[in-house]
């Protein structure tokens, strides 16, 4: 029997890390189905999709911990569940920055029901302006969704939002 899982590891940054977690698991028979990584300030997060037979998943989750002690690991089991139609919409939203607003961006999102599928906020001074806020944003959203009524109610924020729907 396959088990299948969603690890979260964080810590550290050192070099070759991500490539030792990888060969451990291939040597446990595992395998990495997607990853995604983000560095920052010398520390760094993966999470990654993994499959592995299910005779061997304590074993490798004990290996990697001792292997890795300055890591931390978190798991979590994926659970089949069935999905409407789902569309991927990458949006950007530039604004003066200000205290709270990307608290605000995740709240219109999260009451307008749209998963956050990867989104990358960059704070940045421009001269004449001040600090300048951008993000960009992958959106999961039903088939039925219209760019236009997401790119409305980020709008709304403040009168100097400007947002850009690409499909």
């Amino acid at each position: 029997m396959i088990s299948h899982y969603v690890t979260t590891v964080f810590g550290e940054e050192a070099p070759g890390v991500l490539t030792s977690l990888s060969l451990v698991t291939r040597s446990y028979g595992g395998e990495w189905l997607t990853s995604k990584v983000i560095k920052t300030e010398g520390r760094f997060a993966a999470i990654m999709s993994v499959v592995i037979h299910s005779t061997k998943e304590a074993d490798l989750k004990a290996v990697l911990a001792e292997k890795f002690p300055g890591l931390i690991f978190v798991y979590s089991p994926v659970t089949r569940v069935v999905q409407k139609e789902r569309k991927t919409l990458h949006v950007v939203v530039d604004c003066i920055d200000r205290p709270g607003l990307t608290g605000d961006l995740n709240n219109i999102l999260a009451n307008l029901d749209i998963g956050v599928d990867n989104m990358v906020c960059k704070r940045f001074a421009m001269e004449g302006i001040g600090d300048v806020f951008s993000a960009h944003l992958s959106l999961v959203v039903s088939e039925a969704t219209e760019g236009e009524v997401i790119a409305a109610e980020l709008v709304a924020m403040s009168e100097d939002v400007q947002v850009s729907v690409l499909e």
